[in-house]
């Protein structure tokens, strides 16, 4: 249900800053309403103080969630630049080699520059944007450049077994980075995580409201920096939610540069 909610709402594309905001604003002036203006507000104020240390319960396992959700993301962080330096080192290793298979090198080069280009230009763009239908795009640049690898392993004169061997774990190291790199991108965060911390943000306001129960102008205090606190919070896990988006933003720098070496090793 809830996964269905995520899909209707669009909230992986378009992130959770928005729904947070709503959820802990809507629920804060319902929580505020039943407690102090509600028919039943005055079983809760007759009721006995509930001391303070409770409040800790709910905030803990708050953080302990928001803890997991950051490791997630930042885990998500760190995979995809193992990712993009795995591709460039393979497509690298592509374009030095070519320098020693002789007549078959402007085959080798042409492909893989095709691939970075269909990469930088089109993949890449597919991925900063959220757009799944041409998350493998760059695919059939990839396939040619297979294409050739294996025609030049099957040409005449073949190259040496070190430089085949060579050419075969580059590709073979391009193909998982790049998966890695598309999975990376389009395969968020299951969105039960956000809703489960949404779940502990809302009940800690339940908590705060509580503690303060007999002093209304300070649970409005208190429940206003703890709306803040959990915004704050979320805003900042929910704009960094992939690798590829948010001021820490993988930047795909490093395929760039590597066209600048294509260009070094076959000047015009």
């Amino acid at each position: 249900m809830i996964e269905y909610f995520g899909v209707l709402f669009g909230l992986q594309e378009a992130g959770y800053s928005l729904a947070t905001l709503f959820i802990i604003v809507l629920a804060s002036i319902a929580i505020y309403w039943i407690l102090n203006l509600s028919p039943v507000s005055h079983w809760f104020t007759a009721s006995e103080d509930v001391v303070p240390p409770f409040l800790a319960l709910p905030a803990i396992l708050f953080a302990l969630f928001v803890t997991a959700l950051a490791s997630d993301v930042w885990q998500k962080h760190f995979q995809a630049k193992e990712a993009l330096l795995k591709e460039t080192a393979a497509v690298r290793s592509l374009i030095l080699l070519s320098t020693e298979l002789g007549s078959n090198a402007p085959a080798l080069r042409q492909t893989t520059e095709t691939y970075i280009n269909a990469v930088i230009n089109r993949e890449w763009e597919a991925m900063t944007k959220g757009d799944h239908m041409n998350k493998e795009s760059a695919l059939p640049e990839l396939e040619s450049l297979d294409t050739a690898i294996a025609k030049i392993g099957n040409a005449n004169p073949q190259p040496s077994q070190y430089t085949a061997l060579r050419l075969n774990n580059a590709l073979e190291t391009l193909r998982l980075s790049r998966q890695q790199r598309i999975s990376l991108a389009h395969d968020a965060i299951s969105i039960t995580k956000w809703a489960a911390t949404m779940s502990l943000a809302v009940l800690t306001l339940v908590s705060v409201a509580v503690v303060h129960l007999r002093r209304p102008r300070a649970m409005k205090i208190s429940m206003l920096l703890t709306v803040l606190c959990v915004l704050a919070t979320i805003h900042v896990l929910s704009k960094n939610r992939s690798p590829y988006l948010g001021i820490a933003a993988i930047s795909n720098n490093l395929l760039v540069d590597s066209l600048k070496i294509l260009d070094q090793e076959n000047p015009k």
